[in-house]
């Protein structure tokens, strides 16, 4: 969102104290935005801050750069500052949950992985969602409408769910799509490879927003977030041998929920055995698209998962897709309908040849081929979940 000076209070008494070229930029981007004299940028980094007195700080906002301290170090510097009524925004490196969470307990107003966005640094400087003890003062910003939480299951493995589900939200967040700010949830913890698919890191914190979705907020999803393209983020990660994947999905619900509060747009690549163990993971989505191959298992599948989803989250549309991807019995259409009682809202045709091609570029299909015929029924299935036939257009940003 633009930082409008004319409109917005004024930053009282900012001053920023950094310890790299790295943190000077930033600090002086900042300072631009907010219309704030360059003099007031010092070195000295947060420890440097912490061993300043009272008289020579004043009193305001203290921007400080962690540096290279270890983070017990930092969080008593943040405390030593927070005791003489200093505000102080930390810059950091760390993207880890517990780093996050130690500074805002030992009394840090907000904590921003670099580089920041200096509006939105700027903006936190002046008001701030969270106390620095992390109790909510103010309710954290929303879309004006609740946009759309869809989810894909796959009734069977090797039905193309993944890749549907990378396509929809390289749609969904496209130029050449309704262009909203969406986040693409890989809900499959053990083997889930929407990152790789993407040709990036997976995103490790994913777990940490799991375990810990009660302090999720707008800067945490900003720092922990892939960012692949200008409006779409990624959360892709596995868990390891040790860990308990079972234990790390009772947190998809409500993660998925703090996504729809964040996002215009969110697609959930989701298991189709979590959706069965999670059922609060029905209810956080506004439509779940089953992706139904042409075949028995499959289709019994389907049956059992609507029926689950039906009773247990009965608001939630469910969009019926039928997948060519692979052929199994060569079901008919028809037959299928008339088994599921209802209709196939689209069918994906097959389309073995542009995928190779999408998979070695690490791009979406839907990217490769824009006018196929799979191209146009991803279209198909976005307008049948979101239930809409005209493109919307992205009514704010939560990432620049």
């Amino acid at each position: 969102m633009p930082f409008d000076t004319k409109s917005t209070p004024p930053i009282r008494d900012l001053a920023a104290y950094i310890c790299s070229d790295e943190g000077a930029q930033v600090a002086s981007d900042i300072f631009a935005v907010a219309n704030i004299a360059a003099d007031n940028l010092h070195g000295g980094g947060l420890s440097g801050a912490a061993r300043l007195s009272p008289e020579v700080l004043g009193g305001g906002v203290i921007l400080a750069e962690m540096g290279d301290i270890p983070l017990s170090m930092a969080c008593e510097c943040v405390a030593e500052l927070d005791r003489h009524d200093l505000r102080v925004i930390v810059l950091g490196h760390a993207t880890d949950l517990a780093s996050y969470r130690a500074l805002r307990h030992a009394g840090a107003a907000e904590y921003f992985t670099m580089p920041a966005d200096a509006e939105e640094v700027a903006l936190a400087c002046i008001a701030p969602s969270l106390d620095p003890r992390g109790q909510p003062v103010a309710a954290v910003a929303a879309p004006a409408t609740q946009g759309p939480v869809v989810g894909i299951v796959g009734t069977a493995g090797g039905v193309g769910a993944s890749l549907l589900a990378q396509n929809l939200a390289a749609y969904a967040s496209g130029k050449k799509g309704p262009g909203l700010h969406t986040a693409l949830l890989d809900a499959d913890l053990e083997f889930g490879t929407q990152a790789i698919d993407f040709g990036r890191e997976e995103t490790s914190g994913l777990l940490d927003a799991l375990a810990a979705t009660d302090r999720v907020d707008q800067t945490f999803l900003n720092a922990t977030m892939d960012h692949v393209e200008e409006r779409l983020s990624l959360y892709s990660g596995q868990v390891t041998q040790v860990q308990a994947s079972k234990e790390f999905e009772a947190g998809l619900p409500a993660l998925s929920t703090c996504l729809g509060a964040a996002f215009e747009s969110v697609i959930a690549d989701i298991p189709r055995a979590t959706l069965m163990r999670q059922p609060g993971l029905a209810k956080a989505m506004s439509a779940i698209v089953l992706l139904v191959p042409a075949g028995f298992a499959g289709v019994y599948t389907a049956r059992r998962l609507m029926a689950q989803i039906t009773t247990e989250a009965p608001q939630t549309r469910i969009v019926p897709v039928l997948a060519d991807l692979r052929r199994d019995a060569r079901l008919s259409a028809k037959d299928i309908e008339r088994t599921l009682k209802t209709r196939m809202a689209v069918t994906l045709p097959e389309c073995g040849a542009v995928l190779a091609k999408a998979h070695r570029a690490a791009r979406p299909l839907i990217e490769q081929q824009p006018r196929g015929a799979w191209a146009k029924s991803v279209r198909k299935v976005w307008s049948a979940a979101t239930d809409t036939q005209t493109k919307a257009k992205s009514r704010w940003a939560l990432f620049k």
